[in-house]
């Protein structure tokens, strides 16, 4: 064998281990098991709005939206998957009573149906900040509760 083809073959046996030793490996992804209680009404739809920074949070063209059916009073188990161990996330949700798809208000802005946050806001004179309900989440510990609450 001459000294090219012997130059192109250790090129052609090396390239696939060059390539597979400097591939990036892929994240490994977890869900989360939300617990959302208070439901007091037996129908409608519980939104979830999942955000992953204070540039997206309450956007809803940038959220990442889940939609589960409510038939039953109490509480509801639900799966927001795709998450990454260790980062942080902000959750917020409502119950749309009259599955209009939007959180309706009264008179003066203030929410008319049920609502909740991963984290509990500093008040409740304005919308919180991602920083206030931000979570860090832990694939260690995947199961969180939120409490369902009317202004």
């Amino acid at each position: 064998m001459s000294r090219l083809n012997l130059f192109n073959l250790m090129l052609l046996l090396g390239l696939p281990i060059l390539t597979m030793s400097t591939a990036k490996p892929k994240e490994m992804m977890w869900t989360l098991k939300l617990e959302v209680e208070n439901i007091k009404t037996e129908s409608g739809t519980i939104w979830v709005g999942l955000y992953q920074s204070s540039s997206d949070f309450l956007d809803r063209e940038q959220a990442v939206l889940r939609a589960f059916s409510v038939n039953q009073s109490g509480s509801l188990i639900v799966d927001i998957p795709n998450l990454t161990d260790g980062k942080e996330y902000a959750i917020a949700l409502f119950h749309d009573l009259n599955d209009n798809g939007e959180l309706d208000t009264n008179w003066i802005g203030l929410p008319s149906e049920p609502w909740a946050f991963s984290g509990e806001p500093r008040t409740r004179l304005r919308l919180p900040r991602f920083e206030e309900v931000k979570f860090r989440f832990e694939a260690s510990q995947n199961e969180q509760k939120v409490k369902l609450r009317k202004w």
